[in-house]
């Protein structure tokens, strides 16, 4: 027995890792019999992209080899879309001068997968982005319009608006020249009045892509007629209402002073204006300044934009009125008596319409500063607190005449001095 034992324990730690390398490789060979490739191609998704980058290219765009662990069982189920390959571009920005960037790729089962799948590898593990900085630019708009049919003419394009915004990479932005509207004349003559897909174009007229315009469409008028013809009108602002009590209106100015219209030639001949929608000024104490529309008459149609601004000053109405303020003493003496020539004064305010009515005369006062004097006749200036708003114009008088006594100091009395009875004297 105690040379059994010796044998087992004899050199232990050699057989102790020969047991453990054993095992080790045993797992390793059950495992490598459940350890499986799949091919791709198994597209490459991006998240964490910022607003203000392009994804010019990923190269490559897929990964194409998978090794993973699933059971027997589940391995028959396994297809491409059992994984999920994505990049993260959280923080990744644009190399100098378009280079590319080298960004990790991971895969893992899609949430639902078969219990049990393990993905261990995959190829390749990086890949080649290259991003752009994404910019935006204003570009004009520009109408392509065809031919109208034989007899009949067509006016200058009207649009809603002359340019769009247009955004994308910038190197396909850099090249785009303008938007254009293409549009067709129909053979019957009808007017054009409608949305036309907008569509930028470099300076030779190619489609630019990938990049996007704002607004997509334009809104394009065209006539078509026979004798069309065009002409420059002046614009005359109409205006409504009455401005609030105690202001009016000082100046009015509109921007364009003029605008080009087009229509039949008999109509414009007799056409010596256009006139604007009514903006009303009813109640207003401030100046207004707004976009308004046009307003042509029946078969005028107004080239360009189809509004003008306008700019109405209102100011206060000024003028002047004269209040009665009562004349106050200011720094009396107790042991003085002051007499006035007046007890009020004539007080002349100027300013703004408005503020003089909003006036109230018992609130008026003339102040005539007496500190300090003696008794006698002196003339004193007045002061007058003017209303906020208002100027003061005129005090009349001017100056007061104000007598001051002192007050008599009474002589006391004197006090009478008690006569002693007579003491009675005793008898016998």
């Amino acid at each position: 027995m105690t040379r059994l034992v010796g044998i087992v324990v004899h050199n232990w730690p050699l057989k102790l890792g020969a047991v453990a390398l054993a095992t080790v490789l045993y797992a390793g060979l059950v495992v490598s019999q459940n350890v499986r490739v799949r091919l791709g191609p198994i597209p490459i998704e991006r998240s964490g992209q910022a607003a203000d980058v392009y994804v010019a290219a990923i190269t490559p765009d897929s990964v194409s080899q998978v090794r993973y662990f699933a059971p027997a069982d589940v391995a028959s189920r396994i297809t491409n879309a059992s994984f999920r390959a994505t990049i993260d571009l959280s923080g990744v920005r644009p190399a100098p001068g378009g280079a590319s960037v080298s960004v990790p790729v991971t895969v893992e089962p899609v949430v639902g997968a078969e219990a049990g799948l393990q993905v261990t590898g995959w190829s390749p593990s990086t890949v080649s982005v290259r991003l752009e900085e994404v910019i935006d630019k204003t570009v004009r708009i520009r109408v392509e319009a065809g031919k109208p049919p034989e007899g009949l003419t067509a006016t200058p394009p009207v649009l809603d608006r002359t340019t769009a915004i247009v955004r994308g990479p910038a190197s396909a932005v850099q090249k785009v020249d303008a938007a254009v509207a293409r549009v067709t004349i129909d053979a019957s003559g009808i007017d054009v009045d409608e949305d036309v897909e907008l569509i930028p174009v470099d300076a030779r007229g190619d489609p630019v892509s990938p990049v996007n315009l704002d607004p997509r469409t334009v809104h394009v008028r065209i006539r078509v007629g026979q004798q069309l013809t065009t002409r420059t009108v002046p614009v005359v602002p109409i205006v409504s209402g009455s401005p609030a009590s105690g202001y009016a209106v000082a100046s009015i100015t509109v921007e364009p002073i003029a605008v080009t219209v087009s229509g039949e030639r008999d109509v414009l001949e007799t056409l010596e204006r256009i006139e604007t929608v009514p903006l009303s000024i009813a109640d207003r104490s401030s100046d207004v300044d707004e976009t308004v529309g046009l307003a042509p008459p029946e078969g005028v149609v107004v080239e360009g934009e189809p509004t003008v601004h306008i700019r109405i000053d209102i100011v206060a109405e000024t003028g002047s009125r004269t209040f009665v303020a009562a004349v106050v003493l200011d720094g009396t003496g107790d042991d003085l008596i002051y007499g006035l020539t007046g007890g009020s004064v004539g007080v002349t305010l100027g300013g703004p319409l408005a503020a003089l009515t909003a006036v109230d005369p018992k609130t008026l006062r003339a102040h005539a500063d007496v500190r300090g004097l003696a008794a006698g006749t002196h003339e004193i200036a007045l002061t007058v607190p003017v209303p906020a708003g208002l100027d003061l114009l005129a005090v009349s008088p001017v100056r007061i005449t104000i007598t001051i006594v002192a007050v008599a100091t009474p002589t006391p009395e004197p006090t009478p001095t008690p006569t002693p009875a007579p003491t009675p004297t005793p008898g016998p």
